[in-house]
């Protein structure tokens, strides 16, 4: 495996801690910053849809997981379950600004200014690039910049199915009528899904990462990083 650096997003350091409460800059992403035990546990105390639903936390290692697994099940290829996988793996850096959020943000921001509001949307764009070009990287997989348009087509079509099968799983079927689908992820029907809380969540991430990409790989990845982390703090 060969480190990579990506170049730095901006000046001066942005730094957010590791969870040894070290610093890391997060607009210098680096392949060797890279863990995929932090990842799963990261991921998995992030709740999609911002945790407005009733009941236990349904994460985005718990949406990841699933989709990757749902891919499978309808016979796409082991590489691309796992793009799905690590779609979207940036937000254990970099959190998980739902979209509704990022749309109003970008909607108030043209309406102080026309073009402020493509222009922050640009922004998010390109920072979460650089981390996926460092975590795929890592992984030893084609970030998205590389992927195929089977791979894209796939990979977008089932978050977007995946999305909503999950709307209507957390929040009746009134949710679900914003998303168009026309087939569920298989095998999940009418209001399936069931939220696994954070430690399943992290288990299920964990099992699909070794089966698709490797454990050999997730505990090299480990020692490189804490050899990488305890050299730079």
């Amino acid at each position: 495996m060969t480190a990579i650096a990506i170049s730095r997003i901006c000046e001066p350091a942005i730094t957010s801690f590791r969870p040894d409460g070290s610093l890391v800059d997060l607009a210098a992403p680096d392949e060797l910053e890279i863990d995929f035990n932090e990842v799963a546990y990261g991921l998995a105390k992030l709740n999609r849809f911002t945790g407005t639903y009733p009941g236990i936390g349904f994460s985005v290692a718990q949406h990841s997981a699933m989709g990757a697994q749902a891919l499978l099940n309808e016979g796409e290829s082991e590489i691309t379950a796992a793009l799905f996988l690590l779609h979207d793996g940036h937000e254990y850096k970099l959190g998980d600004q739902s979209r509704p959020m990022t749309e109003l943000v970008a909607a108030t921001l043209e309406k102080q200014q026309p073009g402020l509001g493509r222009i922050y949307l640009q922004t998010l764009s390109s920072i979460k690039k650089s981390w996926d070009v460092a975590i795929f990287s890592a992984a030893g997989l084609p970030d998205p910049s590389r992927w195929t348009n089977r791979q894209r087509h796939a990979v977008e079509t089932m978050d977007m199915r995946m999305m909503a099968a999950e709307a209507e799983a957390l929040f009746g079927r009134t949710a679900r009528a914003r998303y168009p689908l026309k087939a569920y992820p298989k095998p999940m029907t009418h209001g399936k899904i069931a939220a696994l809380g954070a430690m399943k969540a992290e288990e299920l991430f964990l099992k699909l990462f070794d089966r698709l990409i490797g454990h050999e790989r997730r505990f090299a990845l480990a020692i490189r990083h804490d050899i990488y982390r305890t050299a730079n703090t």
